[in-house]
């Protein structure tokens, strides 16, 4: 049974390191006693994470946000479509060469 005393404690230290971070009380005040369940064991273990839920942004932010990443979206699939068009045209070019050093038997040398 030290365990239980031992979980306990570092649910009293969460708590008391909660209320340091958002400078709010827990609902509790007092340590409750051991539970005789896990179901309100893990009902009690879910405050501490309401509590540090994080405020939600304004709207506006969003939007702003959501436009700069649509901008940098933009720009790179631009950027992919220039890379796209000088690998076309190195491709191009590297089998214009081969095709004319293939039909040109003139410069070959012979066997």
């Amino acid at each position: 049974m030290k365990w239980l005393m031992e979980r306990d404690q570092l649910i009293a230290q969460t708590m008391a390191f909660v209320e340091s971070v958002t400078g709010k009380k827990p609902a509790a005040d007092t340590q409750p006693e051991s539970p005789s369940s896990p179901v309100v064991e893990f009902e009690r273990l879910e405050s501490p994470v309401e509590v540090a839920e994080a405020p939600r942004q304004l709207p506006v932010a969003r939007s702003a946000i959501r436009e700069e990443i649509e901008g940098r979206v933009a720009a790179f699939r631009a950027h992919q479509q220039r890379f796209d068009r000088e690998r076309d045209k190195h491709f191009n070019s590297v089998l214009t060469g081969i095709r004319s050093a293939i039909t040109d038997r003139s410069g070959a040398p012979t066997p």
